[in-house]
């Protein structure tokens, strides 16, 4: 039963990274000035690009493009980059690694930068791990960053450079407006791309936000009743013959899990917490000795999920769990003997339907039994988990 339990999985995992491989419409530039119609597989990238993959034909070849034969593309109605030769301030934006000089530490090169904003005037991105720079552009003029640094002034000190707001001010002024208007805008792009956006639209002129159509709720409740079917067995390390099976039971658990959606890759990443109710009762013959097991806990999961969307109603995920060997049990015994939970860790799959779910869901071993130097305890669980989506 385990080993279709595990082929289950295999196989959720296996859809899923079919799943995962999106192309649409969009279009890129080639170096020779031809805007060519095709469909790129858009990854929401987090961090700015340097190549992409497309096809000229939904069952097409896949081809691809870079910095080197591509001006610009874009995913129609959702995102646009292009290739800029500019230079970038690439001072360190860890506290820990902060430079003591407050003027930027110019590097020239060659990238694509995502555009935010379009209009008159133009808000530009670049994202590579921890460090993000805003770019902009006035009409036909070139890309320039946003300057903004932090900074050493003592060894417990930190100032910063905002030179950006002197950016806005000279050139991307708002009409009549006062000093103050940029005073208060801080390094952010929603900040930022609110200030492009107001600047652009002003006097009658237009402007586009890309990706905002696409903001969709970063947080779900969801109630998740289940069973589990369930598995043990004890050992005294001090006795190799006293191995006693506990034999397997199927309970009910229940629980309430809350997922986080993380901002990039178009909503498919999210952090979880998952706290849940689950009870074991079973036991085992050794010998003339009956063992008995009586587990009942809250555990507090908190994992990672990777959903693949098949249409807007329908998607498949997977997820993985930390469990921590900190649980609320309630008076849980192995005979005369306290129960206590080491870490473990859970691996499921499932697939969910507007707010309805179904989720498939293996936890590692729990060794009940950790403070008892002498005992070693393997105690394992799968899990078939209903999910209803509050919010």
């Amino acid at each position: 039963m385990k080993k279709h339990f595990s082929c289950i999985i295999l196989v959720l995992v296996s859809i899923s990274a079919f799943a995962q491989i999106s192309f649409e419409k969009g279009y890129f530039i080639d170096k020779s000035n031809r805007r060519i119609e095709c469909f790129i597989k858009n990854k929401d990238w987090k961090n700015n690009p340097a190549e992409f993959e497309y096809r000229l034909l939904t069952d097409s070849v896949v081809e691809k493009g870079n910095l080197g034969t591509v001006k610009e593309f874009g995913v129609t109605g959702f995102s646009r980059y292009v290739n800029a030769d500019t230079k970038i301030d690439l001072s360190p934006a860890e506290i820990d690694n902060f430079y003591r000089k407050r003027d930027p530490e110019w590097s020239p090169v060659h990238l694509f930068l995502k555009v935010l904003v379009e209009g008159k005037s133009n808000l530009y991105v670049y994202t590579s791990g921890k460090t993000t720079r805003f770019f902009y552009s006035v009409s036909d003029s070139a890309i320039n960053q946003l300057i903004y640094k932090e900074y050493y002034v003592s060894n417990e000190q930190i100032a910063e450079n905002k030179k950006f707001r002197e950016q806005l001010w000279n050139d991307v002024r708002l009409a009549n407006a006062r000093m103050n208007s940029v005073e208060n805008i801080g390094y952010y792009e929603s900040d930022l791309v609110r200030y492009f956006k107001k600047y652009n639209e002003g006097d009658g002129g237009s402007s586009v936000v890309f990706g905002e159509k696409e903001k969709k709720d970063s947080f779900h409740l969801r109630f998740t009743p289940g069973l589990n079917y369930s598995w043990a067995s004890v050992l005294n390390t001090d006795n190799p013959d006293s191995y006693t099976d506990l034999g397997n039971s199927i309970n009910f658990r229940i629980g309430i899990e809350a997922e986080i959606i993380l901002p990039f890759n178009r909503n498919k990443w999210g952090i979880l917490f998952d706290p849940s109710y689950q009870y074991f009762n079973s036991g085992g013959q050794y010998g003339s000795l009956t063992v008995k097991i009586n587990y009942q806990s809250v555990e507090f999961p908190i994992g990672i999920r990777h959903n693949f969307f098949l249409n807007e109603k329908l998607k498949l995920f997977v997820d993985a769990f930390y469990i921590p060997g900190y649980s609320f049990d309630f008076n849980s015994k192995m005979n005369d003997l306290d129960i206590g939970t080491r870490i473990s860790y859970a691996f499921g799959g499932g697939i969910a339907y507007k707010k309805l779910s179904t989720e498939f869901r293996y936890c590692t071993n729990r060794d009940l039994l950790k403070d008892y130097i002498s005992m070693d305890s393997d105690y394992r669980r799968f899990s078939v988990i209903l999910g209803y989506r509050i919010l």
